[in-house]
């Protein structure tokens, strides 16, 4: 349909004489209106009419311009221009452009780095810290946008920000001399984290000590060789235990770069911002004062403080500018929550105020997350009240276990397999279910953590379109069982179009179109970067599956009509396949 979405953008562009791209068309809510929608309410004021008017209007132009529309049909429908697709073009066209390929990974794919540079940065937890269920939100976000983005065409390079660097560090080293602990002595993660909450907590009855931590960061950042060793164990104890929780996410990174990783940058992007005259003393800290895009005044930014020691404010500043030189990226993403939108705010204007050599932060976004709570109260891991990731979907794997189980039990001898699920199975489903639970939420909602709905295997949720999937591969195993269909599965034979003339019923024609729909959902995904744009085509797409399963009889009496209807069933598993891949849901084969 992305074809066709984009014969309906030129037309329009053309009648209207100024560019319209595919992501400003909408779908209709009902599918008896057209294919696509085109909204003429901004037009009005420049039409000096109503918006049913205008639509009246460009639909006319497009009518005396068949040539524009080709196969196209357009009509108004209140303030609507709305496009169709004929029937005979969704039969042939869309079957054969979703089955041409050998299996997955072809419908909808753009040539490799052929849309520009993206750089997306994500998750970005701190180090001796674990990962807490709060950095599902960047972490999942960060990573589907990162698959999608190479799979619709971008040069994508994924960066992990590590919060390696700060006060919080100093603050380590001080518990471990507080409490009587060598700096040298191995400690676990969760030994770590305990510790930080401790200090944080004699710090309340003493106060001292935080200027402590002050002091024994700015110690790291002279390279001091006791602090920096001890430092240096936090940060590999870290990284191993993230890469064990990314690994059972399917989640990987370009680049792992800390904030320390910029520590040799600070120093020289001071001076130049005293050379540009930006940098004032205020109270003994140096500021930048700033203004948002719209030129509102902000609390200025702090770069460096009395005691000389840069914040995370100042590393950003110049993870930016690196980052630009080694990549001259089109578009960067920062995916981080929602508490930090002021401070990408000051960033930003940092770099503006920078001159017309750094007119590229233009081009940088701040893509703001929500947050998770249970009960109401948000995470912290100062206080000790946190979730950890690994938590929540061994709770989940849990769940699941116990589901599949008593399903097992209540059901017919010989309507499911005997043996009990296996744990890759139960892994899979209690993965895909959290990672589609967060990402089928808009990104910059809060989210409360409800274990029942999200393992919920009739919900809209992961494990519903893990279980369509495989139902799909169970109607396609019994084709072959049958001997209704002989080809080697996911081979390019199934597209047949001899057996074109054996469908049209009314819910084949809807789960055509909302296959070919799915190019257009990745590329709303990429423009509001929210891949809750492709959780809901995905449920859509499941439901139009359903439909069709029902009214439909796949493997019936008629062969050329149930290998026709056995090509639906297989676009339909590719591109559920594809869609759950790309937002890091896994889909098993049975369940």
């Amino acid at each position: 349909m992305e074809r066709f979405a984009r014969v309906a953008a030129k037309a329009l562009s053309e009648v209207l004489e100024r560019p319209v791209q595919t992501s400003d068309l909408e779908t209709p809510p009902d599918p008896k209106l057209g294919d696509f929608g085109y909204p003429c309410f901004k037009l009005s004021k420049e039409f000096r009419k109503g918006p049913p008017q205008v639509a009246e209007q460009l639909v006319a132009q497009l009518n005396a311009k068949k040539e524009l529309l080709g196969t196209l049909e357009a009509s108004a429908a209140g303030p609507y221009v709305n496009f169709r697709v004929p029937q005979g073009e969704v039969l042939q066209s869309l079957l054969a452009d979703i089955l041409a390929g050998p299996g997955l990974g072809a419908y909808g794919k753009l040539p490799e780095a052929s849309r520009g540079n993206w750089v997306l940065e994500y998750s970005s937890p701190n180090v001796a810290k674990p990962l807490n269920i709060y950095h599902l939100r960047p972490t999942a976000l960060g990573a589907a946008l990162d698959r999608i983005g190479r799979y619709r065409g971008f040069k994508v390079t994924s960066i992990n920000h590590l919060g390696d660097w700060g006060k919080q560090y100093g603050m380590l080293a001080v518990a471990f001399r507080h409490f009587g602990i060598p700096l040298d002595m191995n400690l676990s993660m969760m030994e770590l984290v305990n510790l930080y909450v401790q200090i944080n907590a004699e710090v309340k009855k003493n106060p001292a000590l935080e200027d402590q931590a002050r002091e024994a960061f700015a110690k790291l950042e002279k390279g001091d060789p006791e602090i920096t060793a001890f430092w240096q164990k936090c940060v590999k104890i870290s990284l191993q235990e993230f890469d064990r929780i990314y690994k059972r996410l399917g989640v990987h990174f370009d680049h792992i770069w800390g904030e320390s990783f910029y520590k040799d940058q600070l120093a020289p992007l001071l001076d130049l911002l005293r050379q540009k005259n930006l940098l004032v003393q205020s109270e003994g800290a140096w500021i930048v004062p700033v203004t948002d895009a719209q030129g509102k005044e902000l609390p200025p930014c702090i770069l460096e403080k009395s005691d000389g020691a840069t914040i995370y404010a100042t590393r950003d500043v110049a993870a930016a500018i690196y980052r630009f030189s080694q990549f001259a990226f089109d578009r960067m993403t920062y995916i981080v929550g929602g508490e930090q939108r002021l401070h990408f705010q000051q960033v930003f204007s940092v770099i503006r105020q920078m001159g017309p050599e750094y007119s590229w932060i233009s081009r940088c976004e701040h893509v703001p997350t929500g947050l998770y709570r249970f009960k109401d109260a948000k995470m912290s891991t100062r206080n000790g009240n946190f979730i950890t990731l690994e938590e929540v979907i061994d709770l989940a794997k849990t769940r699941v276990t116990e589901l599949m189980e008593a399903r097992r039990k209540n059901t017919p001898e010989g309507a499911l397999p005997s043996a009990a699920p296996t744990d890759a199975i139960t892994e899979a489903i209690a993965v895909g279910a959290v990672v589609f639970h967060d990402l089928g939420t808009d990104p910059a909602r809060d989210v409360e953590f409800d274990i029942e709905r999200v393992v919920d295997f009739e919900g809209e949720t992961g494990p519903y379109l893990q279980y369509a999937h495989t139902r799909c591969l169970s109607i396609l195993r019994k084709a072959r069982e049958t001997g209704v269909l002989k080809e080697a599965e996911g081979s390019a034979a199934f597209f047949d179009k001899k057996l074109i003339g054996k469908l049209g019923a009314p819910e084949e024609l809807a789960l055509i179109k909302t296959l070919g729909m799915f190019p257009l959902h990745l590329e709303r995904t990429l423009t509001l970067a929210k891949a809750s744009q492709l959780a809901h085509y995905l449920i859509d797409l499941t439901k139009a599956f359903g439909s069709f399963y029902r009214e439909c009889r796949v493997l019936g009496d008629d062969p050329e009509l149930s290998r026709a209807r056995l090509m639906l069933v297989e676009a339909t598993r590719r591109i559920l396949a594809q869609g759950l891949g790309l937002m890091l849901v896994p889909v098993p084969e049975r369940m």
